[in-house]
């Protein structure tokens, strides 16, 4: 018996030894990570921006991690919190310079970005920000890359955006004396007439009091005009707040740094907020490189997994991050990195020298808002839309520039006669007219998985700047009666808050495509798509209309009411809205086209329902005979020797009956080519059913053997794998699709 134990005990220890073994060897066969340094604001007065970029910059990271990382080896992302002080960051910098990573993500202020940026180049370990706008921040410093528009380009976008679209002559430009402000006027000056416009330059190294000559002497100018306000983002809310306290009501630009619904928070506990809601926020506008009511399905699903991941929306901060880290993914690949302690230096001109190679659409990457790729400068000018703010919101502006990058095949001078283009100097823009849009179901009557088709009655409504008719000539491509929209009949037309208002009620058939490989327990997409193939998406783009549709944060709405309640067998989950466009490489035959390397894409809008079926209710009343069929086959486990012929009859019985049973639950769903889970669980039963038979003849043929004892257990292991996989079955089955 001792001996025994001995020998228990022996080779236990000798499985945990293997283990420790292998647990080893995988250790030691993990590959090293590849560090990147991320230089932010994680703490201080722009921590909020700091830790949406840091979500967003993970997002991405885990993204490839999942993927196997970047030529097998992981990123590793090493935080350095510069606390929103130049002073700090610099100490960083040195820190990071001494430090194994490759690169540098970072940093969200230009301050501290100029602050840092000596010592990377000194390090030769390149940089890149997806937020400091400085011009200086990359001019003459070939270590340091921007995956944005630099601020003297947004402060130009705006200053043509007055021209072309507001037409406003009288401007007055408060700007902070330093690098990022003096970039904003240089970039102003370059597109506004000097003769119609003053500055105010404020003295920021000084208390916001120190600006008090500078505001009283712009609030006493007579007469209307705009305020544009180019300081970085932790100076904006106290101009703005001393402005409005001085009595201007009218229209204020700021640059992108503003151009965030958190940055609201500035103001919330103001006892003027408080009093009158909106008291700072009214007429107050921002440049931003991306506003998610009118980006595309790329920058949708990426909102939609930051808020699954925080709670909350992302803004362009977390845009612009994300994108840094694509690009930084994407030099990495290319750089093929040794990641050793002696390749340390290299492997940081390799990056430099990877990231100075996207510089064209050919080697671009894609992002968020399109196709990214560095000029000459290290920057990427990213297109700039201008939003506004209205109920805690910061939505797209009704009128846009669009620039045109490739001229070649557009009759310009026809296009400006139109009202369609508008130059200056060598640059076009096609003026894009923004439709605020909304879908409001009223019943969805039938899903019919047969027939890939469903039945619904719904308002749409589109709100937009202008008369023309254009912006509501779209088609519903899925709508099988074609008679039932008519863009030229709209139930109501009109004016409402200043912009042109068309309501139409559709009600009809549409063609869906289901994915039925859960079935039973599936949840269905009820896409309603419209796409308008008239005007291009630079002259017309379809935005969600948030406050139309009172939608949540994510951009959707779950509150269920009747119009899902005759869908007896589906449960209603939420309904969501997408800014979608169609895009086309055709070049139509036009030879100007041919070495052309633009797409033309066309507008649209999607508002997709989602289902999920009732599959407990449809269990009921379409699989119960099955689940009494399983229960009388695995009786016939339980029979004794004289009713041998029922234990096989019985079975086979089953798998007839349970046949029959599936052609007519095939027949509800129609013609797939795959199988759905409905269909497994009747081939498992078949699976059972044929071992119940073998079960059986075994069993017959053990007694006639005279082993009455191993019949007897064979009967028990029999017995216990169709219960246990009957069991696994349900276990399976519910840990995927419960909720």
């Amino acid at each position: 018996m001792k001996q025994r134990l001995i020998m228990r005990l022996a080779v236990v220890a000798g499985v945990v030894l293997v283990l420790a073994v292998a647990w080893a060897a995988i250790l030691w066969t993990r590959p090293e990570p590849i560090r990147i340094a991320f230089a932010n604001s994680l703490s201080g007065p722009s921590a909020p921006a700091g830790t949406e970029s840091l979500v967003a910059t993970q997002l991405a990271i885990d993204e490839v991690n999942a993927k196997g990382g970047v030529n097998g080896r992981p990123i590793e992302l090493v935080l350095f919190d510069d606390a929103s002080n130049p002073t700090v960051a610099r100490a960083n910098a040195q820190a990071i310079a001494d430090s194994p990573c490759v690169a540098v993500l970072g940093h969200f202020l230009s301050s501290t970005s100029l602050a840092a940026a000596p010592a990377y180049k000194d390090a030769r370990i390149p940089a890149l920000t997806g937020s400091a706008a400085a011009d200086d921040l990359t001019s003459g410093n070939e270590y340091y890359f921007r995956a944005l528009t630099p601020i003297s380009t947004q402060a130009r976008s705006i200053a043509e955006h007055l021209r072309a679209v507001m037409k406003e002559p009288k401007v007055r430009l408060f700007h902070t004396r330093d690098a990022y402000g003096e970039s904003f006027v240089s970039g102003f000056a370059a597109a506004y007439p000097l003769v119609q416009w003053r500055v105010f330059g404020l003295d920021v190294a000084r208390q916001i009091g120190s600006m008090d000559e500078a505001l009283d002497a712009a609030a006493q100018e007579p007469g209307p005009g705009v305020i544009v306000i180019g300081a970085a983002a932790d100076f904006v809310a106290d101009i703005v707040k001393a402005l409005r306290r001085r009595g201007i009501k009218g229209t204020i630009i700021a640059s992108q740094g503003a151009a965030r619904e958190s940055y609201l928070q500035n103001f919330v506990n103001e006892p003027e907020e408080k009093a009158h809601p909106g008291f700072f926020s009214e007429n107050l506008y921002a440049a931003s490189s991306l506003i998610f009511d009118s980006a595309g399905v790329a920058a949708q699903a990426f909102a939609a997994d930051y808020k699954t991941k925080v709670g909350t929306s992302p803004s362009w901060v977390a845009g612009g991050a994300y994108d840094a880290a694509r690009l930084m993914i994407e030099a990495l690949k290319r750089a093929d990195v040794k990641n050793r302690s002696d390749s340390k230096i290299a492997d940081r001109d390799r990056v430099r020298v990877a990231f100075g190679a996207i510089d064209s659409p050919k080697s671009a990457v894609a992002g968020l808002t399109g196709r990214l790729y560095f000029n000459t400068n290290r920057d990427i000018p990213r297109p700039i839309r201008l939003g506004f703010f209205r109920y805690g919101r910061f939505v797209t502006a009704p009128l846009q520039l669009v620039r045109i990058d490739q001229p070649n095949g557009i009759d310009l001078a026809a296009e400006r006669e139109k009202g369609h283009v508008v130059t200056f100097r060598d640059r076009h823009y096609w003026i894009q007219r923004v439709v605020y849009t909304g879908i409001d179901i009223n019943r969805v009557s039938r899903v019919d998985t047969k027939q890939n088709s469903f039945s619904v009655d719904f308002y749409l409504w589109m709100r937009f700047a202008g008369d023309d008719e254009a912006q509501t000539h779209v088609e519903f491509p899925a709508l099988l009666d074609r008679g039932a929209f008519d863009p030229a009949r709209p139930v109501q037309a009109g004016q409402e808050d200043g912009l042109s208002y068309r309501l139409y009620r559709i009600n009809g058939d549409f063609k869906a495509r289901f994915d039925l490989h859960d079935y039973p327990f599936d949840t269905q997409q009820l896409l309603l798509h419209f796409q308008n193939l008239e005007q291009r998406r630079e002259l017309i783009t379809y935005v969600i209309d948030r406050f139309g549709l009172r939608l949540d944060d994510d951009g959707s709405s779950r509150a269920e009411d009747g119009a899902y309640s005759g869908l007896e067998l589906w449960r209603f989950l939420g309904l969501n809205y997408f800014v979608e466009s169609l895009s086309s490489g055709s070049t139509l035959g036009k030879a100007s086209l041919f070495g052309a390397e633009a797409r033309t894409e066309f507008a649209g809008f999607d508002a997709a329902i989602m289902l999920r079926r009732s599959s407990a209710i449809y269990m009921l009343k379409n699989l119960l005979p099955l689940f009494l069929l399983v229960l009388v086959v695995f009786a016939t486990l339980f029979f004794p020797e004289t009713m041998f012929r029922e234990r096989v009859t019985i079975p086979v019985t089953s798998i007839l009956a349970s046949a029959v049973l599936l052609v007519a639950v095939n027949s509800q769903i129609g013609d797939v080519g795959y199988t759905v889970v409905v269909e497994e669980m009747f081939y498992i039963f078949f699976v059972l059913c044929l071992m119940t038979i073998l079960a059986g003849y075994r069993h017959e043929k053990l007694r006639d053997d005279g082993r009455k004892r191993a019949a007897v257990v064979l009967d028990h292991v029999a017995q216990l794998l169709y219960a246990g996989t009957v069991l696994l079955v349900i276990v399976v089955l519910y840990r995927r699709y419960a909720v």
